[in-house]
């Protein structure tokens, strides 16, 4: 006598001989991927390096007045 098989089953069993490739991205997103991550990075590294490459304020003018305003 045959057995049965639901055909769930035999999904499963298809499922479990083929290989899963996976067939990754296009080179769009990849690029755009790539454009992202460097300009996360530069924002962070300016962020960091801009202000220790700022010049420092000038000294305060000495106050010139001969006298004071009342």
């Amino acid at each position: 006598m045959p057995r049965h098989r639901s055909r769930a089953q035999v999904v499963d069993d298809d499922a479990d001989d083929q290989p899963l490739v996976d067939p990754g991205r296009n080179l769009g997103l990849r690029l755009l991927a790539l454009v992202g991550a460097f300009s996360f990075v530069m924002l962070g590294l300016a962020s960091v390096v801009v202000p220790l490459l700022q010049a420092p304020p000038p000294p305060p003018m000495p106050d010139q007045r001969s006298r004071p305003t009342a």
